[in-house]
């Protein structure tokens, strides 16, 4: 297998983009890549947070291997303010 993995990133509206990155790349790095894909280059990443199996994640600062993501697993990316309204 690839050192490369495909994580499907979700909007709250339900829009999705698939990003490949390195298995040992951090959160963060996923989180900034699927803000622009979705939501525009020119929103500020940290707006926005991303949640996994339904627990937002303050840890940006994992690989996607330490936070359980593996090839072909998704994520939800959504304004903070979604979580916290």
């Amino acid at each position: 297998m690839s050192g490369r993995w495909k994580i499907t990133a979700v909007a709250d509206d339900g829009e999705h983009v698939t990003i490949e990155e390195n298995k040992d790349g951090l959160l963060r790095r996923l989180l900034t890549e699927a803000v622009k894909k979705l939501y525009g280059e020119d929103k500020k990443v940290d707006e926005y947070e991303i949640v996994i199996s339904g627990t937002v994640q303050t840890n940006l600062d994992v690989t996607l291997e330490q936070a359980d993501l593996h090839d072909g697993s998704e994520v939800v990316v959504q304004p903070k303010d979604v979580s916290r309204g």
